[in-house]
Parts: structure tokens; sequence; C-alpha cells
């Protein structure tokens, strides 16, 4: 079983995240081609959607020695974590170092020490086997020059799953849970669209506990319509119609492609 299949979807990144792995274990297949390792991997994206996953992956699939590095120090401390980790990635090559949530390596906007410190170290291993991954949410505040080719050669937006990414994530959470035969996991997908798999997880759980609260053997289409309009727009059980259809026709529309009713307008969270 490969490291991969632990990624639920996904298909068209999962693939560029193999061939980056192929080249790792086979490069002379490719040096004899003129092809070179890119130098560095970027995954980012809103927060929930699995980069972490994707870049654990990559790096169990690889084999390689691994470093990660995630801000748990201040100032100093943290900018000398950061030397002594590519120093150690750089003296067991090849290795591979996890650059974890990035973009929350600076805590102030006054300082982009830090920023400097990851770019010199990703300087000085770059002519060594040392292959770094980031994860970042936003890129918005990261220097383009730590961003631009040379260092991060391969970019990958991940974004909330959608269509038959959706369906596939919210099929490998409902394994676990008991379930009635006529739910219908398209229509799930449909209602659910655009959410991250952290908030799938978390919705499909809270209907879990609808279900176990109402003492229910199944979970059932009513429990997943209701777990959404709660988490998802802040909607309290009190105010919700009895009647499922239409409890389920509101679920499927979100704000801006369905008019809200009246009644729940000022209880949908912005």
């Amino acid at each position: 079983m490969s490291e991969f299949d632990k990624i639920i979807g996904y298909d068209a990144i999962k693939e560029e995240l193999m061939q980056l792995c192929d080249m790792i274990h086979n490069t002379d297949i490719y040096r004899k081609l003129g092809a070179k390792m890119s130098r560095g991997l970027l995954l980012h994206g809103e927060p929930g959607v699995g980069k972490s996953l994707m870049a654990m992956s990559f790096i169990k699939e690889s084999g390689r020695n691994s470093y990660i590095i995630r801000r748990n120090k201040h100032d100093g401390d943290f900018i000398n974590e950061i030397k002594g980790v590519f120093s150690k990635a750089a003296q067991n090559a090849p290795s591979i170092i996890l650059l974890d949530d990035m973009d929350k390596f600076v805590v102030e906007d006054k300082s982009k020490e830090e920023y400097v410190a990851v770019q010199a170290c990703i300087d000085e291993v770059s002519s060594l086997d040392v292959y770094v991954i980031a994860t970042a949410n936003s890129i918005r505040d990261i220097p383009r020059s730590l961003l631009r080719a040379g260092r991060f050669d391969r970019k990958i937006r991940v974004y909330p799953p959608r269509g038959n990414d959706a369906e596939k994530i919210i099929r490998h959470y409902l394994e676990s849970k008991s379930i009635i035969s006529d739910v219908n996991f398209d229509d799930i997908a449909k209602m659910l669209i655009g959410r991250s798999c952290a908030e799938l997880e978390t919705i499909i759980n809270e209907a879990a506990i609808y279900a176990g609260y109402e003492r229910k053997e199944k979970l059932t289409m009513e429990h997943l319509v209701r777990s959404v309009l709660r988490i998802e727009y802040g909607v309290s059980d009190s105010l919700l119609p009895a009647d499922a259809s239409r409890l389920e026709k509101i679920a499927y529309h979100p704000p801006n492609h369905f008019k809200i009713p009246q009644q729940f307008e000022h209880f949908i969270l912005a």
C-alpha cells in the first residue's frame, strides 16, 4: 500500500507528488533526460484541506531521513532551531525538511528574520541532496524572494474538495458510521460543497451525535442536514422546520446560491 493511498481524493495533486517521489527513487532515469529534481515544494490553501497529510505522505513514501520545523519557540531560539535542523539534514543527506505552517513562522509584521533565516538555509543546502517541503494557509505575507523559483519550484494550491473528491471524502468519513441505505452521497456532497476536509469530518461526526442522542441505530439524512445547518449556518435546532424535505432544500443551497427563508436569515453566520 502506497502512503499516498491515505490521501482521499485529490488525484491530480497525488499524481504530482508521485511524480516527484519517482524522481527521488529513480534519479538516473531523469538525469539521462536532462531533468533535474525541482527545488522545493510548497503546498498552500485554507486550513483543514489536508496539506500536512499530503506532505507527510510524501515524506514517508520517499523513505528519506526527515526533519520537521514548526514554530514552537520565540524569536532567536526559533531562528537557532531553524539553522540547527537544516544543519542536521545536511549532515544526514539525502533528507527532507518539512516547514509546516511556514506562514506562522513570523508572529509580528515588524520582523522577517525567520524568513531570512529560512531563505539563507535553503540556499546553503542547495548543492546537497536536501529537499524542502513547506505548507502554508496563506502565502500573502511570505516574501516573494523566498517563494521564487530556485527555492520553491513547485507550488500546489490545495482547494477544499468538490465534486467527486468531496463525495470520496464523505464516503471515507461515513465508513465508520452506521448509515441507512438510502443516504444519497451525491446529495450530501452538494450540501457540503466547498467545505474543507476538517469541516466535512466535523459535520458528519456531529450528525452521528444527533443520532446517538436520539438513541437511533442508524444515522439518517435528517441528522446530516441538521448538522449542516447548525454548524455551517448557525441555525439553532429549535428554529429548524420539522418537515424533512424542506430541511434538505435549505441545506443544499449555501447563502450565495439560495435565498435563506426570512425566519432563518438573522441566524446565518457571516
